[in-house]
C-alpha cells in the first residue's frame, strides 16, 4: 500500500499533466501540476460487508490506508452520492486534520455532518452547481441512480487545462448526455461505470455513452470489488468500446495503477 502512496506523492508532473490513480470501485486520486490533489469516492474500508453481509465483501484489498490518505495534501474530497462504497463513513471518521472542503450532494452532506465534519467544510453539490477553487473547478452534472440516491450527481473536474468527467452511478440517459456533450464538447477523460446493477449502465450502455460524449480517453470502473454490486465483463467492454469508438482510447487500470493525461 505504501507503494501506491509513494507513487502518487513522488510523481513529478509537468505543466499541463494530470495523473489519475484508481483506488478500486469508483474511487480515484487525481493529481494535477502543480501539486493539486483531489480524491473522489474512495472506498477503503469493509463497511459494505459489515452492513449488508458477505455478498458485499470487498474482493480486492484497499491500495491506500486511511493513514496514507491522510498524508495526501488534499485540495478537496469529492462524493457523487451517499452509498457506502462512495461515501465511506469509517474512512471519513478516521481522517484527522485538514481544512479541505467536502463537495457532495445534500443527502451526503447530512451524513458528513453526522460524522462530525464541520459545516463550513461541507459544500452541497447539485446538478449544474459549480465550485471554483485555486487550480481547479468542480461542476455537478446529471446522474440518474433512481430512488436509491435521488440526488446523486456526476462530477466534472477542470484542472491543468484538462476536463475529467466522473459519471458516478447512473443509468443511460441519451438525451441528458447529449446536452452534456453540447456543453462540454472536449472531454479529456471519461470515467464510466459498467456493472449493470442497481440502476447503473452495463457494458453496452456504457459504450453508447462513450459514443455520445466522444471523450479522448475512457476508464471503466465499478467492477472487481463487491460480489453483489460489481458486475460487468471488462474484457468485453474494452474490446467492443475500442471497436465502436475507434477515436477514443480505452484504458484499463489495475487497482493502484495510474493514467497520465499529457500536456498536449
Amino acid at each position: 500500500m505504501q507503494t501506491c502512496l509513494r507513487n502518487i506523492l513522488d510523481l513529478a508532473l509537468q505543466k499541463g499533466q494530470v495523473s489519475v490513480t484508481w483506488l478500486g470501485q469508483a474511487g480515484y486520486v487525481i493529481k494535477a501540476c502543480p501539486d493539486i490533489y483531489l480524491v473522489i469516492d474512495p472506498y477503503l474500508s469493509d463497511i459494505c460487508e459489515q452492513n449488508l453481509g458477505r455478498q458485499f465483501k470487498r474482493l480486492m484489498p484497499a491500495v491506500l490506508t486511511v493513514e496514507e490518505l491522510n498524508q495526501l495534501p488534499l485540495a478537496a474530497y469529492l462524493i457523487t452520492h451517499h452509498h457506502e462504497d462512495h461515501l465511506d463513513p469509517p474512512i471519513i471518521q478516521a481522517l484527522q486534520g485538514g481544512d479541505y472542503p467536502f463537495l457532495a450532494p445534500p443527502d451526503s452532506v447530512s451524513i458528513l455532518r453526522g460524522l462530525n465534519v464541520a459545516s463550513d467544510r461541507c459544500l452541497p453539490l447539485a446538478q449544474d452547481a459549480r465550485v471554483v477553487r485555486k487550480g481547479f473547478t468542480v461542476t455537478g452534472t446529471f446522474a440518474d441512480h433512481g430512488e436509491l440516491a435521488p440526488d446523486a450527481v456526476g462530477i466534472i473536474i477542470e484542472t491543468a487545462g484538462k476536463v475529467i468527467y466522473h459519471m458516478g452511478d447512473t443509468c443511460l440517459n441519451e438525451a441528458e448526455l447529449q446536452k452534456l456533450r453540447d456543453k462540454w464538447p472536449s472531454i479529456d477523460l471519461l470515467i464510466v461505470p459498467i456493472n449493470g446493477k442497481y440502476g447503473n449502465m452495463n457494458e453496452a450502455e456504457a459504450i453508447k455513452a462513450i459514443g455520445i460524449l466522444q471523450p479522448k480517453h475512457v476508464l471503466p470502473c465499478h467492477f472487481w470489488m463487491l460480489p453483489a454490486n460489481s458486475g460487468g465483463d471488462v474484457a468485453w467492454f474494452c474490446e467492443h468500446a475500442a471497436a465502436a469508438c475507434p477515436d477514443v482510447e480505452v484504458r484499463l487500470l489495475t487497482q493502484g495503477d495510474r493514467f497520465i493525461l499529457e500536456s498536449f
